[in-house]
């Protein structure tokens, strides 16, 4: 029989090698972070837990019956003899796999017994797919019968780990003033294998060096002329523009990793397993679907499992489920997609030269900001599972490298920029637009509204933004968050930083990084690199303009922690969108609704518009 990649159906026992290596491949990409128990089910989200002992189990139900009737065991439908060898190692995976369901059950939390477990778990989980791979028949029947992953690259059954280096000459070949991608890559697949089983005491700093590590030699890429041009070489502009934006969102998810899950580890370690398992597969995602990434990082162009940032074994397909949202949830997704998609429109517009003006640049990097602002307080103040599972996306991560993007593009025009380096600024505004709709189709894509249906990946109006008419309510543009999110917040002081950026700034923040400028907020980012700086009133630090630091450049490819990673926009999605848009952005029709629904007329309507327009 073919094998199925459907969880319901994989979990039957079968007698076919393939077909259990493909449910062992799910349990080891559960484990990736490690396992969380509470609660139990919430939202339509399984922890973990559960489902990991339920995938080794049905592998032990598969390996007993392989072993109880050798005649009838298969490789992808193929029959299969076993050898004695063949019977040695199955025999041993038995009894491992038992192992495994009894560690599990003992590896959630901070204490000392756990931490052994977590250890155990790694080194049993690792230890079968060595076993396997090891033995030339069984190795050769998984090799010939690869199946289509649900991250796009082929898996073999009992797929082996990323491999990768965290020794002393990997870190200082990671961390070099010119590094590449392939070698920073490296290091992320040495971490990425570590926290299989789960991060603890024992295994917390060296995976937290490995991360830091990793923030170094990518801030040192991105800041680095030749370094990026490396990667970008041969890229027309437009692509260019969405791979540095894609190193940028990298950049600042390895910095939430260290800023903000590493250290839960030792407080909440369910959601840090949760949120470390989503971000991690998340960076590999944005790598691996990146065509000019994932060949600077050792790969062929398409998703795989060689080079740097490599693929993780895959999910089954129904693993990961939609979340279920409650009413406020259903009303921010419907928010959040609706004012990304009327964003991209208006960053369009003014990559094709309308909308130019000091008052109309400025009244779009506020809305911007507030837009940033109001994906990460949201996420903020859900905390649980929500937290865990979107912050990546909404709360120092994917949002924010797009919101820097934008407003580096648009700052950049405010100033006057002519020639390449207009060009440059609107290659930033239409890959960054395209960067909030990719991210806010791809994470809504991941919800379900209250009441059902699904969200409305091209809505510029919040009642349009449910399959479902009247589920959510709101308007946009949303006014942002008292709590503002890093890097846009407004405050006063001076952002701070070493490094080779300069200009004016968002705001004023005390963060610290690469760079030199003036930011708005206290916190995290000064222009030119990723800073640590903390929280403060007025939010966190703004981005300096002008400099050659940590500025996000093109959108396009965001991620899904589900079963297949959302496409990614090619430069022909990229450069063409909105590139003979109309001169009045397309939020005038909502704009429209609302205004006649508090008795402003339509003539009064149109002179404003033209206003906009023309002033």
């Amino acid at each position: 029989m073919a094998i199925t990649t459907v969880r319901n159906d994989a979990l039957l026992t079968s007698t076919d090698l393939v077909q259990a290596g493909a449910v062992f491949n799910d349990a080891t990409r559960l484990l990736d972070g490690g396992l969380w128990d509470t609660p139990a089910s919430a939202n339509n989200e399984i922890a973990y837990l559960g489902m990991y002992t339920t995938d080794i189990q049905a592998v032990l139900n598969d390996v007993n019956a392989m072993l109880a009737n050798p005649g009838a065991v298969t490789a992808g439908g193929a029959a299969l003899t076993l050898g004695a060898a063949d019977t040695t190692v199955l025999t041993q995976v038995q009894g491992q796999l038992q192992t495994l369901i009894t560690l599990a059950n003992g590896s959630v939390g901070t204490s000392a017994a756990a931490a052994t477990n977590q250890e155990l778990l790694h080194t049993t989980q690792t230890s079968i797919i060595a076993e396997i791979n090891g033995d030339a028949a069984l190795a050769t029947a998984l090799a010939n019968n690869t199946y289509a992953g649900g991250t796009g690259a082929d898996n073999a059954g009992f797929q082996a780990l990323p491999t990768g280096a965290d020794d002393a000459a990997a870190i200082a070949a990671a961390t070099a003033a010119a590094p590449t991608l392939k070698d920073i890559g490296s290091v992320f697949n040495a971490a990425a294998a570590l926290a299989v089983g789960g991060l603890n005491a024992t295994n917390i700093t060296q995976f937290d060096n490995d991360m830091k590590a990793i923030a170094t030699g990518l801030t040192n890429l991105i800041n680095n002329p030749d370094a990026l041009a490396a990667v970008e070489q041969g890229l027309n502009a437009a692509d260019a523009a969405n791979a540095t934006l894609h190193l940028n969102t990298v950049l600042d998810q390895i910095n939430l990793q260290i800023n903000r899950f590493d250290p839960l580890y030792a407080t909440d370690p369910n959601t840090a397993t949760r949120a470390t398992n989503d971000n991690l597969l998340d960076i590999i995602d944005i790598v691996q679907g990146d065509t000019a990434l994932n060949t600077a990082a050792g790969g062929n162009g398409n998703a795989g499992n060689i080079g740097g940032f490599s693929e993780m074994p895959a999910y089954l397909s129904g693993t990961i489920t939609r979340f279920q949202d409650s009413q406020a949830q259903t009303d921010f997704w419907a928010k959040f997609l609706a004012e990304g998609n009327v964003i991209n429109n208006q960053l369009n517009n003014v990559a094709a030269g309308h909308n130019t003006t000091a008052g109309e640049l400025q009244a779009l990097i506020t809305e911007i900001q507030n837009y940033n602002d109001f994906g990460f307080a949201f996420s903020k103040a859900q905390g649980g599972v929500f937290s865990a599972r979107f912050d990546n996306e909404l709360s120092g991560g994917t949002l924010l490298a797009d919101t820097q993007t934008a407003i580096h593009g648009l700052q950049g025009i405010l100033n006057g920029d002519t020639g390449d380096a207009l060009a440059a600024d609107q290659a930033q505004l239409i890959a960054a637009g395209a960067g909030f709709v990719g991210d806010a189709q791809d994470v809504s894509g991941n919800n379900i509204p209250l009441g059902g249906g699904t969200y409305v990946g091209d809505a510029t109006t919040v009642a349009g933004a449910t399959s479902v008419p009247g589920v959510a309510h709101g308007t946009i543009p949303v006014a942002g968050a008292a709590d503002a999110g890093p890097g846009t917040g407004a405050g006063a002081g001076a952002g701070t930083g070493t490094g080779t950026g300069a200009g004016a700034g968002i705001g004023t923040g005390t963060g610290s990084g690469a760079g030199t400028g003036t930011g708005t907020g206290t916190g995290d980012q000064s222009a030119g690199g990723q800073g640590t700086g903390d929280q403060g009133a007025g939010g966190n630090g703004g981005q300096a303009a002008g400099g050659n630091g940590n500025h996000g450049h093109g959108g396009g490819c965001h991620h899904s922690d589900d079963d297949a990673p959302v496409a990614q926009h090619s430069s022909g999605d990229v450069a063409n969108a909105g590139a003979h848009g109309q001169p009045v952005p397309t939020f005038w029709t909502l704009l429209e609704s609302e205004l006649t629904q508090v008795g402003v007329t339509h003539q009064q309507i149109h002179q404003l518009e033209v206003m906009w327009h023309y002033a």
